[in-house]
């Protein structure tokens, strides 16, 4: 075994353990004091690390990358994903905006964030798909296809961990 795989399992597990046991604290935080802004903000920003470095740990183990394919690859996935994120975050931005704007009645500004909104929409697809045809360069076919399947199946299996979750926090409460 090598010594990625044999690191990745140790932090998988480890990550594992902090995300259950900072979920399970937060309910109670909240109820006791409500946390400010940017408390909240510091939270996500932790959250996002620890699902970042989770995805990353599982895209190892499902690509079978040695050490320094592993290398290479985050190197290019990074690089891309931050255009993605930045992307992303552009979008709700003006989605925010967007919504703001509704109330105010104000057609043209109401036009013109629509407008914005379809155009980062398409910047971000633009940005993720060239995040896919980057990584692609540094892949062999299989593990192409396996990066595409993971990539299609990751976010969906952490909102049914993180509802499981939330539903087993929920049925203790009632007991």
């Amino acid at each position: 075994m090598t010594f990625v795989r044999l690191f990745c399992r140790q932090m998988l597990i480890c990550f594992i353990c902090i995300a259950v046991l900072n979920g399970s604290g937060t309910h109670t935080t909240q109820a006791i004091a409500a946390p400010s802004h940017s408390s909240k903000q510091q939270e996500g920003g932790k959250a996002k690390k620890q699902i970042d470095q989770l995805k990353k740990l599982k895209l190892i183990e499902a690509l079978n990358l040695d050490d320094a394919a592993a290398e290479k690859f985050f190197v290019r996935y990074n690089t891309e994903q931050k255009k993605v994120d930045e992307a992303r975050k552009s979008l709700d931005d003006t989605m925010n905006e967007l919504d703001k704007a509704k109330s105010s009645g104000n057609s043209e500004k109401i036009k013109q964030l629509t407008q914005q909104t379809l155009d980062k929409n398409k910047n971000l697809q633009n940005a993720s798909n060239e995040m896919l045809r980057s990584v692609r360069e540094v892949l062999n076919e299989k593990q192409y296809a396996d990066f595409l399947v993971f990539e299609a199946k990751f976010q969906k299996q952490l909102n049914e961990i993180l509802q499981n979750k939330r539903d087993a926090k929920r049925d203790s409460l009632k007991k």
